[in-house]
């Protein structure tokens, strides 16, 4: 009875060794003792793949990395470079009345369809989603290069749109997958950097295009780029294939989750469209119901989401963490500011300093370099210190540092503040880029799919910041603008007045070949109006930058771990696996013999 109770003893020690190893804790252990070898481990996708499999090495990881920046530089490349054509674009059209959309578009479809994205790569695979996702981006850039009408061209925004928010949102997924944690930071500060650099190269390329060739080569560039990424993901990123019939995957998208999210979310964004563009006013029938409307769609959305769905887009073990939602609202905030920042200090070269969009560009280097050189300088230390936060932190405080002090720039501003107030902002963005995703992927549940789906709500929330920021700002833009034009004109000398009585004021938001055709004094007024509007824009960064400081504050203290067990695992030779195994399964046999010979003993 004695060695019954021992043997008993020795398997329930063995049970809670294996349980402690997949939870992480250590509950047998003697308290003074010092753990050491606590474990950890990320959550498998949850469609039938073992993390482990997932990862990269030597020329695999390269040319996995080379097809994720080609078809994300596109993507971010896609978001700015429509900037500097929009004036030849509606003059071409005659339509000046819709290129708000052709910006809008994109940005709308990209940010409501990342979190739809990120379910999809679950249920079909993160390599066949991102292929459709650049074919659907290939299609919508085809679109837009062969149109013959404003309404084509904003069609194939949209449609790109589509496709841009897939690539953005399986690339980060894919780079959660083939590095693990403790080597993911420089991952993610490579494709921040690729994302910071293709912002700002957007205005640049997009004019040099437009002035130099045609403004239809912005969309044509797309497509040998956007098909060396397709190919690469073909040969070279063969992951594990998902398990399942496609009826069955079928059946495991959400797809009143998917109308209510996409619906919500559209019709609130296309409120600040319709204000912004002038269609409407604020207090008209038409955009009061779509606030409405849309607010409470997406209200009905997380209702659904929480309540009901069998299989939610954004789980409910993701949504309870508070650390992720921090992360995630960190993210939010910090592209919000950054998106707004990057359209408007390359409208402030282009308006107020009579930059062309190649100028302009070369003017928004101080920005980019401090992007890139904090990414890579927080990877690196993010990696040898493990630790994530201060880095969240650093990065919030000076975003709202240099949204601050980007409200300094004026009309009359020297060189050297056009170069200094770019600085802090860059400074702040490359800190937080990567700390805010892998914040949200340490706190990640450890149930299927936990780790990507707090990548993608992290994603999701980052991008729609991005996409209302930039609405935001035009409303923003154009309102002040034209309050300010309307209050200060009467104070104007009388030729002011009665030569900007012949023209559209309105007009001169989007084409500055008609601010300078005017004479020196027209034009003088009218820029200090214009720059109260981009002032404005910076003012309203100033509130998201609040948010990602609040934010910052409550991600996770925990730091990166050194190395995840199973890449160790992975160092077993088979003969060692097999005699684990045989060793195992001599012990149980033994144990049972012991127990039925105990059992006839007592009889």
């Amino acid at each position: 009875m004695q060695r019954q109770k021992k043997r008993n003893f020795n398997v329930i020690n063995q049970n809670i060794t294996h349980k402690d190893l997949i939870s992480g804790e250590d509950k047998m252990a003697d308290p003074t003792e010092e753990k050491t070898t606590k474990a950890y481990f990320e959550s498998d996708a949850g469609d039938g793949t073992k993390r482990e499999d997932m990862y990269l090495e030597g020329k695999e990881l390269i040319l996995c990395f080379i097809a994720i920046f080609c078809s994300f530089f596109l993507f971010a490349l896609d978001q700015t470079i429509i900037a500097t054509l929009l004036t030849t674009v509606g003059n071409k059209f005659h339509s000046f009345d819709k290129i708000g959309w052709l910006s809008a578009g994109f940005l709308i479809s990209m940010a409501v369809l990342s979190a739809i994205w990120g379910k999809l790569s679950i249920i079909f695979g993160r390599k066949i989603t991102m292929m459709v996702a650049i074919v659907l981006f290939e299609a919508g850039s085809l679109m837009c290069a062969l149109a013959n009408n404003m309404n084509v061209l904003i069609g194939g925004r949209v449609l790109a749109g589509v496709g841009g928010g897939g690539i953005q949102s399986v690339a980060f997924i894919i780079i959660t997958e083939i590095l693990p944690i403790h080597k993911r930071p420089m991952g993610m500060a490579i494709i921040s950097m690729v994302f910071a650099v293709a912002s700002v190269l957007g205005p640049l390329i997009g004019g040099a295009f437009t002035s130099h060739v045609t403004w239809r080569w912005c969309f044509y560039i797309n497509l040998p780029v956007g098909g060396a990424a397709f190919l690469l993901f073909v040969f070279v990123y063969n992951p594990p294939k998902s398990k399942g019939s496609i009826r069955e995957k079928l059946k495991l998208i959400d797809y009143p989750g998917v109308l209510l999210l996409s619906s919500g979310l559209v019709v609130l964004l296309l409120a600040i469209t319709f204000g912004a563009g002038g269609q409407y006013a604020w207090n008209s029938a038409a955009v009061i119901v779509c606030f409405v409307v849309g607010g409470v769609v997406t209200i009905v959305f997380f209702i659904w989401n929480v309540r009901f769905s069998k299989n939610p887009m954004l789980p409910w073990e993701v949504l309870r963490v508070f650390q992720i939602e921090a992360s995630a609202f960190a993210l939010f905030g910090s592209f919000a500011s950054f998106m707004s920042s990057a359209l408007y200090l390359s409208v402030y070269f282009q308006v107020i300093h009579d930059a062309d969009a190649w100028k302009s560009g070369l003017h928004l280097l101080p920005l980019i370099v401090a992007v890139v050189l904090f990414s890579f300088s927080s990877a690196m230390l993010c990696k040898i210190t493990r630790y994530v936060k201060p880095f969240a932190v650093f990065g919030a405080v000076w975003c709202m540092v240099g949204a601050g002090l980007l409200c300094l720039l004026d009309v009359d501003s020297s060189k050297s503040k056009k170069i200094g107030l770019l600085i802090p902002m860059g400074v702040g963005i490359g800190s937080l880029m990567q700390a805010g995703i892998l914040s949200a992927q340490i706190m990640a549940p450890k149930t299927p799919g936990g780790t990507i789906m707090a990548t993608v709500l992290a994603n999701f929330l980052r991008s729609f910041g991005g996409a209302l920021s930039s609405n935001l700002a035009d409303a923003v833009y154009a309102a002040t603008y034209l309050n300010k034009v309307n209050e200060n004109l009467k104070y104007q000398p009388e030729e002011v007045i009665k030569e900007l009585s012949t023209i559209d004021v309105r007009a001169i938001v989007n084409s500055t070949a008609a601010l300078a055709k005017l004479s020196a004094p027209a034009r003088k007024f009218l820029k200090a109006q214009l720059m109260s509007g981009i002032k404005n824009t910076f003012y309203m960064n100033l509130g998201f930058c609040a948010i990602t400081v609040v934010s910052a504050c409550f991600i996770t203290n925990k730091r990166l771990p050194k190395a995840v067990p199973q890449e160790r695992d992975e160092k077993k030779t088979e003969s060692e696996a097999a005699e684990s195994d045989s060793v195992e399964a001599a012990e149980n046999d033994s144990v049972e013999a012991n127990t039925k010979d105990e059992s006839s003993a007592t009889e």
